[in-house]
Parts: structure tokens; sequence; C-alpha cells
């Protein structure tokens, strides 16, 4: 008898967009959590995530590329010696390392201007572009 057979319905969640990873970037940045999200904006916590390390990567690669720690090349090794040095990326402009960071999710000049401003556990909207480089020099 089939009359009480339920078809179970399987709901596919939509791929997150650009657009909703921007907005859910925005949110985080107001100060909301990922709970808070969910409960009053819809968002689920897989988003939330997925927008969340997206962030902790371009946050950490843009701070060892200003720390001078990030590896272009690794050093060649033959037999246990090093034939040649790594090359590690240089800052030259803002330009430049905004041209060296990708992401398919979050505008990467917006959170570079965030970095800058939220850099050195200190709000400090009217940090520069030389200034914030002059924290990784001391």
């Amino acid at each position: 008898m089939s009359l009480f057979i339920k078809k179970e319905e399987t709901i596919t969640p939509e791929a997150l967009t650009t657009e909703n990873a921007q907005t859910i970037y925005g949110l985080f940045k107001e100060g909301k959590g990922e709970t808070e999200m969910f409960k009053e904006d819809a968002i689920s916590f897989a988003d939330s995530k997925i927008v969340k390390d997206e962030m902790t990567k371009l946050e950490t690669e843009i701070r060892s590329k200003c720390n001078g720690t990030f590896i272009l090349e690794e050093a060649i090794k033959e037999d246990g010696e090093i034939t040649t040095p790594a090359v590690y990326f240089a800052v030259t402009t803002k330009v430049a390392l905004i041209n060296s960071l990708s992401s398919d999710l979050l505008s990467v000049e917006t959170l570079l201007d965030d970095v800058i401003i939220y850099d050195d556990g200190e709000y400090k909207e009217d940090r520069t572009w030389t200034e914030f480089l002059a924290l990784f020099n001391k």
C-alpha cells in the first residue's frame, strides 16, 4: 500500500555567490557572529564558514607578504644542500599587493583596506598604506 509512503524531498543548497559572500563579509565586519547571522539573516553556517575561511586565508597571505616571509619559489636542494636561495615576495606598492592576491568570493581590495584599518589590534581609520607597511618593518 503506498498511501503512507512519503517522498523525501531533496534540497540542494545554492552555491555561494560573490554577492552573497560580500554580504556575509559585511555582516562579520559589523560584528555579527555566525549564530547571529543564522538566526537573524538566515545565513547557513556552511556559507559563513566558507567566507570566514576565505577571510583568514587572505589576511594570512597579506601579513606573510608584508612580513617578507611569503615564498614564491622554494630553495632547490641537492643532496641536502641548498643550491639556490628561496625567492620571497617583496611588497612594493599597494596595487602590486592587491594584484598578487586572488579570491573568487571576496573583494581583495576591500579586505586589504580593512586589514590596514584594523591591524595591530587597534582600529585606526586614517592609517595610511605607508604606516601599515611600517608596522612590519620595526
